[in-house]
């Protein structure tokens, strides 16, 4: 474990893309042979949610590295007590999970690296979703196929609310959300909004439902996206 702490400091330090990405794949096989009885403390999280996080930014072909602030810190840590199933977190520990806060403030990145993590080391494999493509996906497998299994939908409330199957009208999220909730599936998103908005896209009935479902999280601070600079003489 010292070998892939002492090597995913060496990558949060390197610039170039092609270097990090081959890093990436260099460590992927380590980490996937550490084995998920062995006891994690929290700094070997730390250093794998900000190794599974700059694997995400690489993927999107940021040159950032990514930091744990004060910000985001003591999201990590309750994620922590979440993940080794801790009494003392203070989020539901049978509920999903929803992050909710401003655009580009870092949701996405962590829920994906959590959820990452959560999977290396899980014999259930959470399905990740994007709320624009839910419906496609939906109608192309099934209502049933996204039903029962642990999911995670990004962006939650930016999908079309209705949508056309064959002529009928049908309200994707809505109806599954329902059927989840009726099964106990476990259900992770983020969201620039809040229940009261979400309840506008949803109706108060799944609204109630998505409360029971997850605990909303809010991500404080502004964003974190890079703004290119036009640089002069």
């Amino acid at each position: 474990m010292q070998v892939i702490s002492n090597n995913i400091r060496q990558m949060r330090t390197a610039n170039d893309q092609e270097k990090l990405q081959q890093q990436i794949k260099e460590k992927a096989y380590q980490l996937r042979t550490y084995k998920a009885s062995i006891p994690m403390n929290y700094e070997v999280f730390k250093q794998l949610i900000t190794y599974y996080a700059q694997e995400i930014l690489v993927q999107r072909s940021v040159n950032a590295q990514y930091t744990i602030d004060r910000h985001n810190g003591p999201i990590i840590k309750q994620l922590y007590l979440y993940f080794t199933n801790n009494p003392e977190c203070a989020w539901n520990l049978n509920a999903g999970l929803v992050f909710g806060g401003k655009i580009g403030c870092g949701k996405s990145v962590l829920m994906m690296a959590y959820l990452n993590l959560s999977n290396e080391y899980s014999r259930r494999r959470t399905t990740m979703v994007h709320s624009k493509t839910l419906a496609g996906l939906i109608k192309q497998k099934g209502m049933e196929f996204y039903e029962k299994r642990p999911l995670f939908i990004d962006e939650l409330g930016r999908e079309e609310s209705e949508v056309k199957d064959f002529g009928n009208v049908i309200k994707p999220v809505i109806d599954l959300f329902a059927l989840r909730y009726e099964a106990g599936s476990r259900t992770y998103a983020t969201t620039n909004f809040n229940f009261d908005g979400l309840e506008k896209f949803y109706t108060a009935f799944i609204r109630s439902r998505m409360e029971e479902m997850m605990t909303l999280v809010h991500m404080p601070g502004e964003s974190r996206r890079l703004k290119n600079q036009v640089k002069t003489k």
